[in-house]
Formats: C-alpha cells, structure tokens, sequence
C-alpha cells in the first residue's frame, strides 16, 4: 500500500471539501452559475499550466468529445451543489450528492458487464435511507427545494464520473481533467454572460479559492487512483462532506436535527461501502 498514495486521498478530500464550502459560500452572494464559472475559469487556468509542465500526448478526437461532455456534466452538478448547499444545510446537501453520484457510475459498470459485490449493495441501500432520513429531516419547501437540487448534483457528478473514466482511458487522465474543465468553464461563462454579472456582488478571493481548491482535489484523486486501489482512492476523497460539514459548522454555526445527523452518517457509510466494493 503506497502511502503517497493514501496521502493523495486525504487530501483530495480535504481539497474537495474546502472547495465545496467556499463555493457555496460565495453562492449565497453571487449566485451559483456566477461561482462556478469563476472558480472553473480559475481551475482550468491551474490545468492549462499543468498541462504546459507534463506535455501529455495530445488525445483523439473522441477522447477530446468525452472530455468536453464531461464538461456539461461536471457544471450542471456544480451548479445544482453551490445552490442546494446555499440554500440548505451544507452538511446534508453535500453528503447525498456525494453517496448519490456513485449509484449511475455503478449502475454504468453492471450495464457493461462488472458484477455489483454485496458491500456495494449494501453502500446503495444505506445511500437510499440516508435520502430517506434527510427527507425526514427536511421539513420547509426551501429545504426540500434543496434536496432535489442535491439529486440533481448527484445524477449530473455521477455522469461526470462516468464521462471522464471513459475520456482518460481514450487519452490522457490530465487532458480529460483540462477538457472536462474547459467545457464547464465556457457554458458557465456563456450563461453569466448572457444573464448579467453584478461585480459588486462577487467574493473573488472566496471563488478563487473555489477554484482552485476544486481543482486540487481532482488532481490528488488522479494521483491517488494511479498508487492506490480505485476502490480505496474513491473512498478517501469521498469523505469530503466531513470536511464540508466541519467547516460549515465552524464557520457558520450550522447544526442538523438528530434525523439529518443519521442521513448524513448514513450517506458517509454508503460512500465508502460502494467505493471499497469496488
């Protein structure tokens, strides 16, 4: 077991985690397509540097497609997450798109041919009554809207992830991360654009945070995926609701009901039984 490796998961999720909460945080103000086309603009501006370092062979055309789906995929998740997290209690909304978005890269895998283990099987169900118990806990129209925003985040990152395994192994994982990026920034930008952007309202320090802290994280679940065991790497970068979640708690004073406590415990053990099933 390589522990480069599992450093590289740790901190993905720790990345991922800090990321998601500047975002959010910075959406409550600015709007989450504003968020998320600053904080992918900063990212992409991360891997087009990467990109110049490493020098990967330049990919297909196919693989450059994928990655750029990939790329709708990823915003549309993005942008449902910032605005559910704003809206809702961060910790929960973050949890179940977390446990949620491994179920169609799962569902995926049994369609062309991996067999679903019992811990997986297991993982999804806990993902189901962890949705369940938050829909419990949820009791107000905003928190249901916040809800359904965090299903959306979940079904969209779970093509994300989908999309981008089939664009690396086409390529290269660095292009797929660029592509991917590159795709999200343009239609965000293109929307923010098209909608009006209010400068003033803007946190950018917060968002370029966002940006690169998001962008931090994929690259350590890349790096980690390559030492360590898929199943092992998707479980330590899972963990970043936690992180999410302290944060929101420390910085914001946020505190779930005892029902949302259990949904997100439960939602935190289905990331990790799906992904060490794997």
């Amino acid at each position: 077991m390589s522990p480069t490796g599992m450093l590289a998961g740790i901190i993905g999720a720790l990345s991922f985690g800090a990321g998601d909460f500047a975002g959010a945080f910075a959406a409550r103000r600015a709007g989450a397509l504003v968020v998320v086309a600053g904080a992918h603009a900063v990212g992409l501006a991360a891997l087009v540097v990467g990109v110049l370092v490493v020098r990967p062979p330049l990919p297909q055309i196919g693989a450059i497609g994928i990655g750029l789906a990939a790329g709708v995929a990823g915003v549309a998740g993005l942008a449902a997450l910032y605005r559910g997290m704003s809206l809702g209690n961060m910790g929960l909304v973050t949890s179940l798109a977390g446990a949620g978005s491994l179920a169609l890269p799962l569902a995926a895998g049994v369609a062309f041919g991996a067999t679903i283990t019992p811990l997986q099987l297991l993982g999804v169900a806990c993902a189901a009554a962890a949705a369940a118990a938050a829909g419990g806990a949820s009791s107000d129209a905003v928190g249901r809207h916040a809800l359904l925003l965090a299903a959306a985040a979940a079904v969209s990152f779970g093509a994300w992830y989908v999309l981008l395994d089939l664009a690396a192994r086409a390529g290269d994982p660095l292009w797929a991360l660029s592509f991917s990026r590159a795709g999200s920034a343009a239609i965000a930008a293109g929307v923010v654009a098209v909608r009006g952007l209010d400068r003033s309202r803007v946190p950018v320090g917060i968002v370029v945070a966002a940006g690169l802290f998001d962008v931090g994280g994929n690259v350590m679940y890349v790096i980690a995926r390559e030492l360590i065991h898929l199943g092992l790497a998707a479980a330590l970068v899972g963990l970043y609701p936690i992180v999410t979640m302290l944060l929101a708690r420390a910085v914001l004073g946020e505190h779930l009901p005892r029902l949302g406590q259990v949904g997100v415990g439960l939602a935190m053990l289905g990331i990790v039984l799906i992904s060490l099933g794997a």
